[in-house]
């Protein structure tokens, strides 16, 4: 299988993007957000029967990393977000649940996670000419970490293993093949929703808000996001940075949430129809009607 970009979709053209959300974890929903009318709607129902697995948006394509299924899983699978169909892709080299998924450079990347209860430091990056290739491992092996790409380097953050909560960050350099050890986080964040934004890298977990200067390698604490029960992920869309899931603590209603960098707070958007949001995606919105 070959990834293909999306049909009349590109950076030229600067097309109207949107947010798509995947919401719960076992046949999990994929809600879009109508921008004209400020509301959330269902796009489709996705059908799948195993957990802790870990997506990523590949041209038009979810794709469906890893999980839990009562043993750890290596299997790749993908979805097509054009016309809703499966397809299997080579399996990663080793199985993984709780890990981290990025892309850069257009290759895939899994980092670290767990194989049962055995905490991973392996990282294996996947194209389609070589399929899943072993990379250098992560400094301290990590599970239920975040990860981001800025300035062509990738950053695993947090997480958790035996030793307990991680502060501790960690940088990729694909050029090098190496991973360095960057300032530590203020708080251990333990499934923490990650985005770039604006050269920055903002962290956001239960324990707290914080975002990342590359440039001085220092964090800063910024306004704490307060929700309630829930799973939270976020994302940059247009010049913004957005919050998605939980439950508001000023309604009882699921929450969406942007960040105003001059005031440094938070601004209640129009709510969710569900609180657990594994993920979330920018995309453009003729590949949400383009059929």
């Amino acid at each position: 299988m070959r990834f293909t970009k999306p049909r009349g979709v590109s950076a030229a053209n600067c097309v109207e993007k949107t947010i798509l959300a995947l919401c719960s974890e076992l046949n999990p929903k994929l809600l879009q957000y109508n921008k004209a009318e400020d509301k959330w709607e269902e796009y489709a129902s996705i059908k799948i029967d195993y957990e802790l697995y870990r997506t990523i948006l590949k041209d038009d394509h979810l794709l469906f990393i890893g999980g839990w299924e009562s043993a750890t899983l290596n299997v790749v699978r993908s979805w097509n977000i054009r016309n809703k169909t499966w397809q299997n892709l080579p399996a990663m080299s080793k199985a993984r649940s709780r890990h981290c998924v990025v892309e850069l450079d257009d290759k895939i990347y899994a980092i670290g996670g767990c194989d049962g209860n055995k905490d991973l430091s392996s990282v294996e990056r996947y194209t389609t000419s070589d399929g899943w290739v072993f990379v250098t491992s992560l400094i301290v092996g990590r599970n239920n970490a975040g990860a981001a790409t800025l300035n062509g380097k990738i950053y695993a953050m947090g997480g958790y293993n035996n030793n307990g909560g991680l502060k501790s960050v960690e940088c990729y350099n694909p050029d090098s093949n190496t991973w360095t050890s960057c300032a530590d986080m203020t708080k251990c964040h333990s499934l923490p929703c990650v985005a770039a934004h604006k050269g920055r890298i903002y962290v956001l977990s239960r324990r707290g808000a914080e975002r990342y200067d590359p440039q001085l390698d220092t964090w800063s604490q910024i306004c704490f996001l307060e929700v309630g029960p829930g799973w939270m992920s976020c994302v940059s869309l247009d010049n913004k940075l957005w919050a998605l899931g939980g439950k508001s603590k000023s309604a009882d209603k699921s929450c969406v949430s942007v960040f105003d960098e001059e005031n440094s707070c938070w601004v209640e958007s129009c709510s969710l129809p569900e609180s657990i949001v594994r993920n979330c995606f920018v995309v453009p919105e003729s590949l949400l009607s383009s059929m």
